[in-house]
Formats: C-alpha cells, sequence, structure tokens
C-alpha cells in the first residue's frame, strides 16, 4: 500500500510539471469529499464517483482586462477563445497522462453552458480550484488568486487517482465590495462563500445573463468582465498585484 501512496505522489509531479510546462500559471490537487455537500448543489451526480480532480489555471494578460473598464472589448473576447482552446488543449493532455498511468479521467470543458436556462455547468470549476488551494471564491463568484485575482480561466480533469490533494486558501476579500458595486447588472449580492449555500443565494446569474445579451445588441458579442477588471487583487497598479 505504502508503494502505491508513492507511486500517485510521483504522478502527482509529473501532472503538475506538464501544466506548468505547458501554460498553466498554477495547478493543484483537489480532493472532492470535502466539498461532498457543494457538488451535490453544483455538479452532475454522474460526476460523484471522481474522489480528486485536478485543478489549474491559465491567466488572462492583465492589460487586456484593463480594457474592460472602459467597455466590451474584442481584444477581451479574442483572447477569451485563446485562453479556453489552451484549457482544453491541456486538459486533454492531462486525461491522456493519467489513463496511460492506469486512471480514469474526465476532463471538464473549459467553458460549457447546460441546465434550462443554460447557466449552469456539468462541473464547477471554481469549486475544483478553491479545494486546490489555487484561490477563494469571491463575492463576485469567481476564483480569485492572489496573484493573478480572477483574471484567469481554470481547467478541472476529474480522476479517480488517489492523488496527495492540497488545501483550500482564506478568503481575502473581507470587506472589500469592488465587484458588487462595479456589476453593471445588479447581479452580484456581495456575500461571502459558503461551500453550503447555492451560488443563486450569492448571484443573480440570471441578471448577468440578460446584460450580456444587452450587450450583444448593442456590441455584437455578449461580454461584461467588469467584476474581472473591478477586483483589486492582480491588478499591476494596486498593493495585490505584482
Amino acid at each position: 500500500m505504502k508503494a502505491y501512496i508513492i507511486e500517485e505522489g510521483k504522478l502527482k509531479n509529473q501532472i503538475l510539471t506538464a501544466l506548468k510546462t505547458g501554460g498553466a500559471a498554477a495547478a493543484g490537487i483537489a480532493n472532492l469529499s470535502d466539498a461532498a455537500n457543494a457538488l451535490k448543489l453544483h455538479a452532475d451526480p454522474r460526476l460523484h464517483r471522481f474522489s480528486r480532480a485536478v485543478s489549474f489555471f491559465v491567466p488572462f494578460p492583465r492589460s487586456v482586462i484593463d480594457e474592460l473598464l472602459d467597455g466590451p472589448s474584442h481584444t477581451y473576447l479574442h483572447y477569451y477563445r485563446a485562453v479556453n482552446t489552451l484549457v482544453d488543449d491541456l486538459s486533454l493532455k492531462l486525461s491522456s497522462i493519467l489513463e496511460v498511468n492506469g486512471f480514469e479521467a474526465f476532463p471538464v470543458p473549459s467553458s460549457q453552458r447546460t441546465g434550462k436556462q443554460r447557466l449552469d455547468s456539468i462541473f464547477p470549476h471554481r469549486i475544483a480550484g478553491y479545494l486546490a488551494g489555487l484561490g477563494w471564491i469571491g463575492k463576485s463568484g469567481c476564483l480569485v488568486n492572489e496573484i493573478f485575482g480572477p483574471r484567469l480561466r481554470l481547467g478541472t480533469v476529474l480522476t479517480n487517482a488517489h492523488l496527495p490533494p492540497d488545501s483550500p486558501v482564506a478568503d481575502c476579500c473581507g470587506s472589500c465590495t469592488a465587484c458588487t458595486e462595479a456589476c453593471p447588472a445588479n447581479a452580484i449580492k456581495g456575500i461571502p462563500f459558503s461551500p453550503n449555500t447555492h451560488v443563486s443565494e450569492r448571484l443573480q446569474a440570471e441578471l448577468c445573463d440578460s446584460y450580456q445579451n444587452d450587450v450583444r445588441d448593442r456590441f455584437g458579442k455578449r461580454v461584461c468582465g467588469l467584476c474581472l477588471a473591478a477586483c483589486p487583487f492582480g491588478r499591476l497598479n494596486s498593493k495585490h498585484g505584482q
């Protein structure tokens, strides 16, 4: 049994190295049993069988996100698609590594809308990122990393490999309400994250969705991102940035 654990520890190192070499800024392992209640609220029941998630993120260029403070940006839309493609490519490569080593893997699409109103996903990337210690879930519902803030796209690969897990980090939002005040749809309620409550108690996704539809009518594409741009964490001109 001890040798089995050591081998999975080596596999974890191989996975994290491959992700960072491929373009991920950070990666970690989530123990999904630590958030069983949250996953029952947010994840497709067919995915509950997985005990671990490999979580990673690719950051956006900060200057691209800063453009959103002045309104919708075609540059942001371009790199949103580009980053999603990189995230999906890394997820596929990671799945291959896991399967070659005899484990099951399920790569969660980087951006996929499901549910009756097309406002849900089959698995919450942000919960995996939170459990893997990549950041905390802010009042906007986004994962906030200490260095990059919410200016990132998450990737998740579910697996039955018993990889040594990482630990969540503390919520550092405190009394900050920057994302709440910046939201033009008034969708963010300003309530801190709790793994035992549904996201709808903190975020009115239908208001966000409706606002982006309005933007599409006048701009041609669905886009906002003001909650990303307004967050003080990760901004170059902020005490929280680098």
